[in-house]
């Protein structure tokens, strides 16, 4: 899977992938980590599902507002 930016094109600037795709592979380990614990403390897959994606907008919703403030826009 590709990384694309804003306008939907491939990021091609190799220092931003390097950083892009070391990101990605703690942040699956991190996720892969917690899922597993999750399940083991017999946590139902579909709540598990649910909590990680309320998780990914509350996160997601504290970048959208660093970015509408002028912060974190490092393009």
């Amino acid at each position: 899977m590709e990384w694309l930016d804003r306008n939907g094109q491939p990021i091609s600037c190799t220092g931003k992938l390097r950083v892009l795709r070391e990101n990605e592979a703690e942040l699956r380990q991190v996720m892969k980590d917690a899922c597993e614990d999750a399940l083991l403390m017999d946590v139902g897959p579909a709540a598990l599902r649910q909590r990680m994606e309320w998780l990914l907008e509350n996160v997601m919703a504290g970048v959208r507002g660093m970015n509408a403030a002028g912060k974190g826009d490092g393009e």
